[in-house]
């Protein structure tokens, strides 16, 4: 007697579990990693907001998710904080938990279509890819894994209701297509396959499936309401790459590349791969039944449409896509999918060759990835470790990485909220480097990133050259203009300093007044101008104020005096601008090194608009 055939589902289990050794064995180097990228403003933003105000508080809303809806993305740090503290280990567990949760989500959804080896092959893929290697080191990245989590639960459930002619089936697909929204919006086009994908074969066909997509169609249109509602429009970071029928073929010749070089690579294997990638999907639509091409046509269209639309508001010419490949998750979960495409009877022996080439161009891209992504990830841990727990004695002038000031705030995000969440301990304030060192003693003390050894080192073991400019640059002035036609971010904690006197020359507008600046330079943005405006700081420098110093007793002010000037088009932009602009400054006093502030302009607090919300917690 032959024994008793496993039930199907134990065989999926089993799957999943492997999917999951995959994803610790691959990705495993994160468990030893500590607090990076963005982390800081989360915590910050932990430490002020609760879970339901990120929610339903269309400000706090804002504020913690800049332009782009994408409240869930605390909320994960919030349940990590509720559950483990600041410990960040069990926050990369539950991350590339989460991970492989995305995986087996990707693998049970394409088991409505496909054998088991054939859906293990996607989601296998999906954990070795560029974007996999890149986002399993970053836990602000949390929320675009969860999203595919649920954009594929959501998917699944849907195909359930449509088979199983259920209307709870259907809700609960409602119902994780909307959580997957939360996450980030470039899962908010998934509807598109709820309308267009081409359903399992077997599955009832005719109006069923309309009606069954009705509650994921509704959250859609919720959505579309609720997120104009919030940020005034429908863009994300950028404005769109396409203002016109011209920018197309630029557009696409831009994604082309973007989508080669990110995934499979900047030479001839990842060429040679992606051309095999769209080998791969016209062989898919060969290997169809005649009467069926049609539907695979559309099928395939609908995933180009949930891959494209969110990259018209993300491809920009940025100078190192590497450092944004998170962008690129869901277009790569697409490519993996394709490979699960049956090829037709006369090709099929050239698919394994095909997809080898296309795993060795995988290959080399991810250790690519990781190899350029690892002296970034130190470089991070270092600059948060010295402000969470800064050595005494020492002096911190942080690198500059994405802008002069971008590495500062987080650090500093990151200090103020362990006073907050962790108030019964005592957190010494780290130095940071604000007046030039007075001889060689004090220079000693200074430590500075060295890429040589991916650790902070004293600035005078470094030549000559480099320790001035690391001086030169974190004490000199540096302005930038934004221009934004949208809701401005929440970002500012307050007011401070102020701008004194304003005039319009021509099409120059001047500036003068003080913020609150120890040492010799300050960080300023002018922003609230529209895009049309075409402004341009043409000048920004220190001035002395012997009455700030008088006014907070401290001689280091002495400097917090500035005058800048700002060009523009025409005397008429200048006009304007001179009753919309608005200014933010960092904070360098005690308690406010984390902080932008808001200058009153002659007097009159305007801009009140991007102060950040009160606190909810």
């Amino acid at each position: 007697m032959s024994p008793p055939a496993k039930p199907a589902w134990a065989a999926d289990l089993a799957v999943l579990g492997a999917l999951c050794l995959l994803a610790f064995a691959v990705h495993g180097s994160a468990l030893q990693g500590s607090w990076r990228w963005d982390d800081g403003q989360h915590l910050f933003y932990l430490g002020l907001y609760s879970p339901w105000s990120v929610f339903l508080d269309p400000q706090v809303t804002r504020a913690v998710s800049g332009n782009q809806f994408a409240p869930w993305n605390l909320f994960i740090y919030q349940v990590n904080h509720a559950l483990f503290g600041l410990k960040p280990l069990p926050y990369y567990v539950h991350h590339l938990l989460s991970l492989a949760g995305a995986a087996g989500a990707l693998y049970l959804l394409l088991r409505h279509w496909l054998g088991r080896w054939q859906a293990l092959l996607p989601a296998a893929l999906l954990l070795v890819g560029a974007p996999a290697v890149h986002m399993a080191q970053q836990l602000m990245s949390g929320h675009y894994v969860n999203g595919m989590l649920f954009a594929c639960l959501g998917l699944w459930a849907y195909v359930h209701a449509v088979q199983k002619a259920q209307w709870r089936w259907a809700v609960l697909a409602a119902g994780f297509y909307l959580l997957s929204t939360l996450c980030k919006e470039v899962y908010v086009p998934w509807i598109a396959l709820y309308l267009l994908l081409p359903l399992p074969a077997g599955t009832p066909r005719g109006m069923a499936r309309w009606r069954l997509a009705a509650p994921a169609l509704a959250v859609a249109l919720g959505y579309a309401v609720l997120r104009i509602a919030v940020f005034a429009g429908v863009g994300g970071y950028h404005q769109s790459a396409l203002d016109g029928w011209r920018a197309f073929l630029g557009f696409g010749a831009t994604l082309a590349r973007v989508l080669t070089d990110g995934l499979l690579g900047a030479n001839l294997l990842g060429v040679v791969a992606g051309v095999l990638c769209l080998a791969c999907a016209g062989a898919g639509v060969l290997a169809q039944p005649a009467p069926a091409r049609p539907r695979m046509l559309v099928g395939l269209g609908a995933v180009a449409v949930v891959v494209v639309f969110p990259l018209l508001f993300a491809v920009q010419a940025y100078a190192d896509w590497m450092a944004y490949t998170r962008f690129l998750w869901v277009p790569w979960a697409a490519v993996c999918v394709l490979w699960s495409l049956k090829w037709p009877a006369r090709l099929a022996r050239w698919k394994l060759a095909a997809l080898l080439v296309f795993v060795a161009a995988v290959a080399q891209q991810s250790l690519a990835q990781r190899a350029h992504d690892r002296p970034i990830d130190a470089m991070f841990e270092a600059h948060y470790a010295f402000a969470m727990q800064p050595p005494a004695g020492q002096i911190l002038a942080p690198f500059e990485f994405f802008s002069p000031i971008s590495m500062t705030s987080m650090i500093m995000n990151a200090h103020a909220a362990q006073g907050v969440l962790e108030p019964g301990q005592p957190h010494a304030r780290p130095a940071l480097l604000r007046t030039p060192p007075t001889d060689a003693a004090e220079r000693a003390r200074i430590r500075v990133w060295s890429e040589a050894c991916l650790c902070l080192v004293p600035l005078d073991s470094q030549p000559p050259d480099k320790q001035d400019d690391a001086i030169r640059s974190q004490l000199s002035n540096a302005g930038a203009v934004l221009s934004l036609g949208k809701t401005l971010p929440r970002v500012a904690h307050g007011y401070a300093g102020s701008i004194d006197a304003m005039t319009v020359a021509g099409r120059q507008l001047h500036l003068s007044g003080w913020t609150p600046t120890i040492g010799p330079g300050r960080k300023l943005v002018i922003t609230g101008l529209p895009p049309e405006a075409q402004a341009r700081l043409e000048e920004l420098v220190s001035t002395e104020r012997p009455d700030i110093v008088q006014a907070y007793q401290r001689p280091d002010m002495l400097h917090a005096g500035f005058r800048a000037t700002l060009g523009f088009a025409d005397e008429a932009s200048a006009q304007a601008a001179s009753q919309a602009l608005c200014a933010l400054v960092t904070g360098h006093l005690p308690g406010q090194e984390h902080q932008f502030l808001l200058l009153p302009v002659q007097g009159h607090k305007r801009c009140d608009r991007v102060l950040i919300p009160p606190p909810t917690r």
